[in-house]
């Protein structure tokens, strides 16, 4: 019988910007006779040098995801049977066509050797997603014993052990076991193992979660079999015998660190569990190998340990796994970073790999106190989704900085220092730089050492506006920024066209300076027809502690109507540009 068929709406969002005659592969979950499509690549010309292909971008993915079908944009050449071939995941491949003329899908399952359609595909959201599955991060460090060139072979031997069961996995939630696909207790569903609730019951927490900026995962802890197996009589009555060869030879001992992902539906049974996490053991294994191989290739280089880290692309719905050598910069894992933007279909203008692009989760120790995207806990009203509006928002991740913050007593005075602080965390969390967040003394002092201001304004309480904000952007990051005025409150709202312009293509914060006020823009929503515009504010003058639904509720990030502009005040708007880079 052919699998439903569903597929994840950004797969559909992403689709619209990959041109036409591209082929690709598509990569997906299967699970109780249901295949959800969750991402895919596009095929990169021949005479471009890559070193990741589909079956290596597998890798990457999480445990569970794999190649499930093969992907046409427009029109293409290829023989489908053998582009077949490479898909394990199911016995009935899908085919997958988009075209960019009419936005029009058309699927097929590949069946005894025939195409058959697919009458009813579902497309689904992240939210769906989470109602079902759940991401395991499974982390341990595995010991690494090694002589001149023969590393792959060690860590070859590691994913034997591992695949032959001298692993177990610790969750200290619920302080559970498994080990080697046998649980304590019966073969139980993951959701009796963790205790699970009900996705609803939850919704509330994992919207807080999403808020803050962080993804939803269940820890889980690498425990190894340090004990040798029982010897059998016949070894015991042999007595050990050391071959000693004195030569010079290089060695590499360390813990290699693991840190790997499962996107696991929650009625999954503790056996097949069990083979879910020793497989993304083995995927990130595979992933420090060849990170050891692209070192070993310059013989110029010293060797570092491969680190990985998780990264969930603007758009993508889904998390990805990259290592890198330790201590590389930027530039160094660049023309790694350019292969993953191009099997990917990604943007060559924008960074999604950087180390600042990395995801953090809701469980980690160390967690950030001051609140991230704030505005994603807000719900959009219906009439602000209405055919007539145009609605554009903020891209990517920003802290939000406001009074008081850091023991530092600015109520009163420090608006638009907090205001610029959010939009220079902006550009530090997608990686565009890698400055702190700079202090009031240090904007100030910046803007002493441009000439801007007198050498006593260093530590005064002198308020600052788009204009000075604009100032330390562009010495402090060397970025270039837009103003834009309006000679009273009642202007802004003509500004809406161009602000929604500005969201769509550059995604930063706006700062609003209106005599001796400043706010953070967020987004716009403008209807055409009736000329009504709501704005997303960012309130820099909140006292309290960072609390978010005290935030939400009392309206310190929310939507504003026109009349939330003075109409007797001048407002200045500062819109940063965002790099060209990745």
């Amino acid at each position: 019988m052919a699998p439903q068929l569903r597929i994840l709406s950004n797969v559909i969002e992403r689709l619209k910007n990959i041109k036409d005659g591209v082929t690709g592969h598509l990569y997906g979950v299967m699970y109780n006779n249901t295949l959800t499509v969750l991402t895919f690549s596009v095929h990169i010309a021949d005479n471009v040098e890559t070193n990741i292909n589909h079956t290596m971008l597998q890798l990457h993915m999480s445990a569970e995801v794999y190649l499930c079908g093969i992907l046409h944009v427009g029109q293409c050449e290829e023989k489908l049977s053998d582009a077949f071939q490479d898909i394990d995941i199911t016995d009935n491949p899908l085919f997958l066509k988009y075209t960019h003329d009419n936005l029009k899908i058309q699927a097929y399952f590949y069946i005894h050797l025939k195409l058959e359609p697919v009458t009813d595909i579902n497309v689904i959201n992240e939210n769906d997603i989470c109602r079902e599955f759940i991401y395991i991060r499974l982390r341990g460090s595995l010991p690494l014993i090694a002589q001149n060139d023969n590393i792959m072979e060690v860590l070859e031997e590691s994913r034997k052990n591992i695949v032959s069961g001298k692993v177990g996995i610790h969750f200290p939630s619920k302080n559970a076991f498994l080990f080697n696909n046998e649980n304590i207790e019966k073969d139980i569903s993951l959701r009796e193992i963790l205790d699970i609730s009900d996705y609803e019951g939850n919704k509330n927490v994992k919207k807080a979660v999403k808020a803050m900026g962080m993804e939803d995962a269940v820890n889980a802890y690498i425990l190894l079999k340090i004990s040798g197996d029982r010897l059998s009589e016949e070894n015991v009555k042999y007595a050990p015998v050391l071959h000693y060869i004195k030569r010079p030879f290089n060695s590499l001992e360390c813990n290699l660190f693991i840190d790997t992902l499962s996107l696991v539906n929650l009625n999954v049974s503790s056996a097949d569990l069990y083979g879910i996490l020793v497989e993304s053991m083995c995927r990130s294994i595979k992933l420090i190998e060849k990170c050891f191989e692209n070192q070993l290739q310059k013989s110029e280089t010293s060797i570092k340990l491969p680190v990985p880290i998780h990264f969930k692309p603007q758009g993508f719905g889904h998390l990805i796994t990259v290592v890198y050598p330790s201590g590389y910069s930027d530039k160094e894992t660049m023309e790694y970073r350019e292969n993953l933007h191009k099997i990917l279909g990604l943007d060559m203008t924008r960074p999604y790999f950087r180390y600042a692009n990395a995801v953090k989760f809701d469980n980690d120790s160390q967690t950030e106190s001051i609140l991230r995207n704030p505005h994603e806990a807000i719900s959009i009203n219906d009439d602000t989704l209405n055919g007539n509006r145009k609605v554009q928002l903020v891209q990517g991740s920003y802290m939000y900085h406001h009074y008081m913050q850091d023991n530092f007593d600015d109520n009163g005075w420090g608006c638009a220092y907090r205001s610029l602080q959010t939009i220079i965390s902006w550009f530090r969390l997608q990686g565009y730089a890698e400055i702190p967040i700079p202090s009031h003394r240090v904007i100030q002092k910046c803007l002493v050492n441009i000439g801007d201001k007198p050498a006593n304004f260093i530590d005064s309480k002198q308020w600052i506006g788009s204009t000075e904000v604009g100032f330390v952007l562009e010495s402090l990051l060397d970025i270039s920024v837009k103003i834009l005025c309006a000679s009273t409150g009642e202007e802004v709202s003509s500004l809406a066209p161009n602000l929604l312009h500005h969201f769509q293509t550059q995604g930063t914060p706006v700062m609003i300076g209106g005599g001796v006020l400043a706010h953070t823009i967020l987004g716009v929503s403008y209807d055409q027809i009736t000329g009504d515009v709501k704005f997303l504010i960012l309130d820099p003058h909140y006292t309290g502690r960072d609390h978010l639904p005290s935030i939400i509720s009392k309206g310190w990030c929310g939507w504003k109507s026109k009349d939330f502009w003075k109409k007797d005040a001048f407002y200045n708007m500062c819109l940063p540009q965002r790099p060209v880079c990745i």
